[in-house]
């Protein structure tokens, strides 16, 4: 049992740290662990109180006996390993380092990536799904002989789609969403523009900004946006 505590604590520790990973569909998951392990709590405080008369001996074997208890007591630890492991899976789609707008394309902070990865991989054993997507794309560059980029990695698309349309977003939680030109010097204002952001299951955090902007009000945004 200590096993499956110790794995919690450490799944439920890494959330707790790293900021980054701390979405809202990783927040409910974490809300239904904290729920379980109240109801292991409750379960182990009852049957400590119908043993409290017995030997220590007799309190353990009531555990491994195989009787109503062992098996409702094993049932809560299943429940805990399930929900670790749906943790761990909520974990591994967060967009942790995603930069960028929808016009332009976004960008990837490697090294935040990279970083977050391997606190991930050493708690939880899997990688985060961003990463494998971006080191693909960097052999696949790589093969075609491009140059792949030191701190950032590019997710681009054209630079002459004019139009933006997203349909059935669940973004739960962390993206930063720009649909327009901002630049401090040298920006310039594009007309015609329709961006269409409908059927979105949007959660904590998520910021969607639709326009153009330049000079102070540029810097501003660019300083506080992406954070």
């Amino acid at each position: 049992m200590s096993k499956h505590l110790d794995a919690i604590d450490e799944s439920l520790g890494l959330v707790r740290e790293e900021e980054k990973l701390q979405t809202a569909r990783v927040e409910l998951q974490v809300k239904a662990i904290t729920n379980i392990a109240t109801e292991l709590r409750s379960f182990l405080d009852n049957l400590a109180a119908r043993q409290r008369e017995k030997a220590v001996s007799q309190f353990f074997h009531a555990l491994k006996s195989g009787d109503k208890d062992d098996k409702k007591l094993q049932g809560i630890l299943d429940q805990l390993d399930r929900a670790r492991n749906e943790l761990g899976l909520r974990i591994s789609v967060a967009q942790v380092g995603l930069l960028g707008n929808l016009q332009d394309g976004f960008r990837v902070a490697f090294g935040v990536l990279e970083q977050t990865n391997t606190r991930v991989n050493k708690v939880l054993g899997i990688n985060l799904a961003l990463l494998d997507i971006v080191k693909n794309r960097a052999l696949q560059q790589t093969a075609m002989g491009m140059s792949a980029p030191d701190n950032t990695t590019s997710m681009s698309s054209s630079n002459e789609v004019r139009e933006t349309n997203i349909y059935g977003n669940v973004t739960l939680g962390q993206a930063r969403i720009m649909t327009g030109n901002i630049g401090v010097e040298g920006w310039q204002k594009m007309a015609g523009r329709k961006t269409t952001i409908a059927n979105n299951q949007f959660g904590h955090d998520v910021r969607i900004i639709t326009g153009d902007m330049g000079g102070e009000a540029a810097r501003g945004f660019n300083d506080s946006f992406w954070k």
